[in-house]
């Protein structure tokens, strides 16, 4: 039987760094109940700090830990939104064989553990450097969760977007999108806007293997000093 998501208003939020702040502020503001379990002192004090009522200690490690936060999979959904992904693995492989029944939800940084993390049990899984905002939509269980990935990757972190018109004569000229290794330049191209079909974007993630001419404009993620390098190597 298909786990049903969006059918359920209290949520069980796991972390509170950069994440899983983000994803709290949202899914408050989108009307949940959030209860927060942190297993790091210093996010908890920060919670704390921020006023919110609901907050939880857990040792991830211990599932007798994760017991005592009184989950109830029939009410609440879980979310895994821990910094890094290790974490995340290992707290929903112990959460999907505690709760067979429960709708999982997990942040992942890289195709590889996304996978991981979908063999270990999670229902749904973020990628945070998917930077397609229409892919994440897609992904997500609720816009204000979208929102907040969004906030994650854009606004609150290193990684900057720039908008890179193509002049005549560079290097991509005339090469596919397949062609050009943007991951080894530290960046991401979110999507394309071709001179010749006006000012539609041509998002990646549709996986159209766009062939680059002089005119089209790049809209690329990466942090500054990486934009900067690629811009330099686009002038030859």
């Amino acid at each position: 039987m298909k786990r049903q998501i969006d059918k359920k208003k209290e949520v069980v939020l796991f972390g509170y760094g950069k994440f899983g702040r983000q994803m709290y502020n949202r899914l408050v503001q989108n009307g949940h109940h959030v209860i927060l379990a942190t297993s790091k002192e210093s996010n908890f004090e920060d919670a704390v700090r921020d006023n919110i009522q609901d907050i939880r200690h857990f040792t991830p490690k211990r599932n007798d830990s994760i017991k005592m936060l009184g989950i109830d999979p029939a009410k609440q959904l879980l979310y895994c939104a821990m910094d890094h992904t290790s974490n995340n693995l290992f707290l929903v492989l112990s959460l999907r064989e505690l709760y067979r029944d429960a709708v999982i939800v997990a942040v992942s940084n890289s195709e590889e553990n996304q996978r991981k993390l979908k063999y270990a049990g999670a229902d749904t899984v973020i990628d945070i450097y998917d930077a397609s905002a229409q892919h994440l939509v897609t992904n997500l269980t609720k816009p204000a969760v979208a929102e907040a990935l969004n906030n994650i990757i854009f606004e609150n972190n290193e990684l900057k977007v720039a908008e890179i018109k193509l002049e005549p004569g560079t290097f991509l000229d005339q090469k596919s999108a397949s062609q050009i290794d943007f991951y080894s330049r530290g960046l991401i191209m979110i999507a394309i806007i071709d001179k010749e079909l006006g000012d539609d974007l041509i998002y990646a993630s549709r996986g159209i293997d766009h062939k680059f001419d002089a005119g089209d404009t790049l809209i690329v993620a990466g942090r500054i000093e990486d934009i900067v390098a690629f811009k330099k190597e686009l002038e030859g």
